[in-house]
C-alpha cells in the first residue's frame, strides 16, 4: 500500500508561498523608502540645527514654520520660532525706520525684546483664560477707532504701518492691538479682584500736583526765584490749578498740573523722594531735578495693587524654556528672584 500523505493541505500551501522568491522590484521599493526615510530625517535635523543656529534662511524658515518648530516655551506652550524670527525683523526694521531718533540698538537687545514680549503675552493669554478675561469684537473696533482718529484715512494708516513694519492694518491689529487690549483688561481684573492670591502684590501709591519751572536755556537763579514766588503764594492759600496754568511749563499744565496716580519707580528719583514723604494735601519746597524747580502737592494717597510686580513674579516662576541659541532675558529677573527668597527664608 502505498503511503499517505498526512499533512494539511493548508500547512502546504504556506509552505509554497513561504518558498516563493521576493520580487527584486518590492526589494527595491523597499529600498527607496527607507533611502527616504532616512534623507527626510537627516534633513529634518538638520533644519533643526540651523533653527538652533538661529539661522533666517528663506528655506530653513518655511520649513521650520510648516514643522511648527519652537523658539521657546511658556508653561509647556509654544512660541514658533517662525513668530520669533517675524517680530525681530519687524522690530529690527522698525529702529532701523527711525534714523536718528534713536540709539544704535544691538541685535542681541532687538532679541531680549522680542522674547521678552512673546513670552509675556503667551504668559498673558494663560492667566486671562485662568481669570476669564477675553477681548470682543467690541474691544477691538473701539480702538480701531481711537486709532484711525490719529490719521487722515486708512490708507495714511496702511501707509506708516508699511514704513516702520512691514505690515497691514489686520496684521497690526493682531499683534500688537488685540494682546495690548487682553494685557490692560486682564490689569482691569486684577486691579478689582479680591483674590487673597494678589495679597503680596501692594504698592505705595500718591495722586499729585505738579508747577514746573523749565531751567533748560535760562538763568537759574531768576527761574528759582520766581517759582519760590509761586510757591509763596500757594502757601498763604492761592489757587494750585490756577497758578499751574499760569506759570506751568510742560504739558499738565491745561489739567491744573494734574499728575494722577504713580508708584514708586516711575518719577525721576528727586522728584519720587519729594512726592512720596509729603502727607495729604501737603505742599513740598522747591524740589530740583534735570528739568527744572518743582512745586508738589500730594492730593492723596493709598496702597494699590502693582500688576507689575505680580507680572515679574509670574514670568520669574514660569516654566520658560529656550530651544535656540540667544540671550536669556530672564536670567537677571530670576536670579533677582532668588536673591530675595533666599534672603526671606535665612530671616
Amino acid at each position: 500500500m502505498e503511503e499517505q500523505n498526512n499533512t494539511p493541505k493548508a500547512d502546504v500551501e504556506v509552505s509554497q508561498v513561504a518558498k516563493k522568491k521576493v520580487s527584486p522590484l518590492v526589494w527595491g521599493l523597499l529600498g527607496v523608502g527607507v533611502t527616504l526615510v532616512i534623507a527626510l530625517c537627516v534633513a529634518i535635523a538638520i533644519v533643526v540645527s540651523q533653527v538652533h543656529k538661529v539661522s533666517q534662511n528663506p528655506t530653513i524658515l518655511k520649513v521650520a514654520k510648516a514643522l511648527h518648530l519652537s523658539a521657546a516655551s511658556v508653561n509647556g506652550q509654544k512660541i514658533l520660532y517662525s513668530n520669533y524670527i517675524e517680530d525681530f525683523s519687524t522690530l529690527k526694521r522698525f529702529y532701523a525706520a527711525q534714523g536718528s531718533e534713536f540709539p544704535p540698538t544691538s541685535d542681541q537687545d532687538i532679541s531680549d525684546m522680542t522674547v521678552s514680549r512673546l513670552v509675556a503675552n503667551k504668559l498673558i493669554e494663560q492667566l486671562a483664560k485662568k481669570y476669564n478675561v477675553e477681548v470682543t469684537t467690541a474691544d477691538i473696533d473701539a480702538r480701531k477707532q481711537e486709532l484711525l482718529k490719529s490719521f487722515p484715512n486708512q490708507a495714511a494708516i496702511d501707509a506708516e504701518l508699511q514704513k516702520n513694519y512691514g505690515w497691514n492694518f489686520d496684521t497690526y491689529i493682531e499683534k500688537v492691538i488685540r494682546p495690548l487690549v487682553l494685557e490692560q483688561k486682564l490689569q482691569e481684573a486684577f486691579t478689582s479682584s479680591t483674590d487673597s492670591a494678589f495679597a503680596n502684590f501692594q504698592k505705595e501709591e500718591v495722586q499729585a500736583r505738579h508747577i514746573l519751572f523749565m531751567t533748560q536755556d535760562k538763568d537759574d537763579a531768576a527761574v528759582k526765584k520766581q517759582a519760590q514766588s509761586v510757591l509763596d503764594r500757594l502757601k498763604k492759600g492761592e489757587d494750585f490749578a490756577k497758578l499751574a496754568k499760569e506759570f506751568g511749563s510742560d504739558g499738565t499744565k491745561e489739567i491744573g498740573g494734574e499728575l494722577g496716580w504713580f508708584a514708586r519707580g516711575e518719577m525721576v528719583p528727586e522728584f519720587e523722594v519729594a512726592a512720596f514723604v509729603l502727607e495729604k494735601g501737603q505742599l513740598s519746597d522747591l524740589v530740583k531735578t534735570q528739568f527744572g524747580y518743582h512745586i508738589i502737592r500730594v492730593d492723596d494717597k493709598r496702597q494699590g495693587k502693582d500688576f507689575l510686580g505680580f507680572m515679574d513674579d509670574q514670568i520669574a516662576n514660569a516654566k520658560v524654556n529656550l530651544f535656540i541659541n540667544i540671550h536669556d532675558p530672564f536670567l537677571e529677573l530670576k536670579n533677582k528672584l532668588n536673591t530675595n527668597t533666599s534672603t526671606t527664608t535665612q530671616q
